[in-house]
């Protein structure tokens, strides 16, 4: 299959949009970028007055479709531009390889945390154990050796109501078994234990703060200032990711948060089954995009937080989140639509909710997936 885009807007090398050309596919990967190629192929896409985009790589979802918070994975990201994406440790070392076998069957890329939780998310709603004394560290190790190109890190939610009496023990073992493993641990942020502190000084370089803006006794600001040990936690390599779901997002401390500049270095969705289309929260990875943006932070750093630093933090920065010459053809193509729209940190059912107008989303219009178009928008009409 050949499939030549043209006339798209791109970002250039300096990460601007600023560049509009052609983007030739032959077999799965990009063979040419350039103004008016001529060249024949099989299909030509005119993407006149759209945006192209690498691939979106959600790195924060729960896809697994036998795990009760799963979403049905292909339909939901592909429609919203994403070709890669990540679950958020919904299994444990007793329950991965019982659902594992989907990913034979998925088009999309998808990678996984494993939970230090032995069942995961899978006992839902009866919370995970997170008593160190039942983590089951050689069944974990054992997964990684067997499963080291899909597992990428263990997860642990660190929410109050989960770790009781135990306060930040167990996140202290889960670091240990992940240095162990040399893997990330990705920790889930919202209403914790005690001071965000006690959290972020447990976290190496390249763990993975999520919910950095979640609003609860304790979040990432002292006195409306980024908390020292949030500002030291990322200068030794710590990330930051904005999944925000339902109710893992606060508009005061977000704000506040990017009057300091502390912007997000992974955008990511944290979609499930519970939060899927719950207006107007971010219900996809283009409605995230749209939010980000309309609270002014520059496009291209939005997109680079869910394409090319995620690429990077999964090990495959060598192939996907960027367009280039010789890479996998993960293609994104969307447009941005001048609406009203509403944002919200609830959904509307909830009577505290805060809502932000906004003027515009981004929309999406053709995904493709390893030279293979996968979506395309019934309004998308250009060949």
């Amino acid at each position: 299959m050949s499939i030549l885009i043209k006339n798209g807007f791109m970002l250039s090398e300096g990460n601007k949009l600023n560049y509009q050309g052609d983007i030739f596919i032959e077999n799965e990967k990009i063979t040419n970028i350039a103004p008016n190629l001529n060249v024949e192929a099989e299909q030509i896409i005119d993407a006149s007055g759209c945006i192209v985009l690498p691939g979106l790589i959600d790195h924060h979802a729960h896809l697994y479709p036998f795990i009760k918070k799963g979403i049905p994975a292909e339909g939901v990201c592909f429609s919203s531009g994403v070709t890669t994406t990540v679950d958020a440790g919904s299994t444990g070392c007793e329950t991965y390889e019982k659902v594992r076998n989907f990913l034979d069957y998925s088009r999309l890329r998808i990678k996984s945390y494993l939970n230090i939780s032995s069942l995961g998310l899978s006992g839902l709603p009866k919370l995970e154990n997170l008593d160190p004394k039942f983590f089951n560290k050689e069944k974990i190790k054992e997964l990684f050796q067997k499963y080291r190109s899909e597992l990428i890190g263990l997860k642990i939610r660190m929410s109050k109501n989960i770790v009781n009496e135990l306060g930040f023990k167990p996140l202290e073992e889960t670091v240990k078994i992940a240095e162990e493993l040399s893997v990330p641990v990705m920790v889930h942020s919202t209403d914790p234990q005690g001071p965000i502190e006690n959290l972020a000084n447990l976290l190496k370089k390249n763990d993975i703060l999520t919910h950095m803006y979640q609003k609860s006794p304790f979040t990432i600001l002292n006195d409306d200032k980024i908390d020292t040990s949030i500002i030291k936690a990322r200068e030794k390599g710590v990330l930051f990711e904005a999944s925000d779901a339902r109710l893992h997002f606060s508009f005061e401390v977000c704000e506040k948060a990017l009057k300091e500049n502390f912007l997000p270095d992974i955008i990511a969705t944290d979609l499930t089954a519970f939060s899927m289309y719950q207006r107007p929260t971010s219900f996809s990875l283009l409605m995230q995009i749209s939010k980000y943006e309309n609270l002014r932070i520059p496009f291209e750093k939005v997109i680079k937080a869910c394409t090319e630093t995620p690429a990077k933090l999964l090990g495959i920065s060598d192939s996907v989140g960027v367009i280039k010459v010789g890479y996998l053809a993960d293609i994104a193509i969307i447009k941005k639509e001048f609406t009203d729209v509403e944002f919200g940190d609830k959904p509307y059912k909830y009577e505290d909710k805060n809502l932000k107008k906004g003027n515009f989303v981004y929309n999406s219009m053709m995904t493709i997936k390893n030279g293979e178009i996968v979506y395309r928008n019934i309004l998308f009409q250009k060949i």
